[in-house]
């Protein structure tokens, strides 16, 4: 085929005249690209927000075990816990989500017996079902008993993605906290203790 027959073909204005090349998507056809289009964005927003909360979480635990050193090299010194990120000499300590990291030491804080990080709720259950579940899961906790204190010294956790937290683990405005249990043992999600 000649360049000139096949640039006259482009030009040409009759449809009778195009080649396939030159001819036009039908409605059908765009449609399908655009809902192809469509389905890869949403499995890409849902990957990247996927990886940033992975990244985000990842960024928790190691500031909280940062701050865990932090605290143990300040115990070394002073024979005691700090009251506060302050006697860190820190200001305040804010999470990947902007919040405030949640630090309480047992022997100094005011309420700190109500506050305490528990497997579960503390004492509740009526009935027939009261001491069935002793909170035991696939965690590293599933020894312990749902109202026992993650912690004996002080706890230390991030209120994760949703900035609301209770007690205990088992509420679910906690499960997204990045918490330490176990003494330090254990440092990570709250829902995957």
């Amino acid at each position: 085929m000649s360049i000139l027959r096949w640039l006259t073909g482009i030009i040409s204005f009759g449809s009778h005249n195009r080649k396939w090349w030159t001819r036009g998507f039908t409605l059908a056809e765009l449609m399908v690209v655009i809902t192809i289009i469509g389905i890869l964005s949403f499995i890409g927003v849902s990957v990247y927000k996927h990886f940033i909360d992975s990244a985000r979480n990842t960024r928790a635990v190691a500031e909280i075990r940062m701050f865990e050193k932090e605290i143990m090299n300040f115990l070394n010194d002073t024979e005691r816990l700090p009251d506060a990120f302050a006697e860190l000499g820190r200001g305040v300590a804010l999470d990947p989500w902007k919040n405030d990291y949640q630090y309480i030491n047992f022997d100094t804080s005011s309420g700190a017996e109500d506050n305490r990080r528990t497997k579960g709720a503390k004492g509740k259950g009526k009935g027939k079902d009261k001491g069935k579940d002793k909170g035991k899961g696939k965690g590293k906790g599933k020894g312990l008993e749902k109202g026992s204190p993650l912690n004996t010294d002080y706890d230390l956790y991030s209120m994760g993605k949703d900035g609301m937290s209770e007690p205990a683990l088992t509420d679910d405005v906690s499960k997204d906290d990045i918490i330490r249990a176990d003494d330090g043992g254990y440092t990570g999600l709250a829902l995957g203790y």
